[in-house]
């Protein structure tokens, strides 16, 4: 894989989770690898942990989401992505933003990109 693929892999990850999360958890929740784990305000190991995380966040009025890749490098079979993200509130949160640090893992698995491992501080 070249540099020029892993870069769009990237974006193209992080297109389908900007408009995944938009449409709710379950969407973002298939972005993920059955055995994923994402690792935020708490840990959540596989996807229906993940699921009920991402439910939790978008029920505080966390709606819609903008990531930028500040870094993406393939390793093996691996994408890592480090990333710039702004989470933006409606609701009890409208108005509000929230900016903070993400990191991906990405392995093709099920026939797609997906995420293995996330951060996000």
């Amino acid at each position: 894989m070249t540099d020029d693929a892993a870069e769009r892999i990237a974006a193209e990850c992080i297109e389908r989770y900007e408009a995944a999360w938009a449409r709710g958890a379950e969407a973002a929740a298939k972005l993920y690898t059955a055995d994923s784990v994402l690792v935020g305000y708490i840990t959540a190991i596989g996807r229906p942990e993940i699921l009920k995380l991402l439910r939790g966040i978008i029920a505080q009025g966390w709606t819609q989401i903008r990531i930028k890749a500040v870094n993406v490098r393939q390793i093996g079979d691996m994408i890592l992505l480090a990333c710039e993200y702004t989470a933006i509130g409606s609701g009890a949160n409208a108005g509000k933003t929230l900016n903070a640090a993400s990191s991906y893992v990405l392995v093709f698995a099920d026939g797609a990109w997906l995420s293995a491992l996330h951060t996000a501080r």
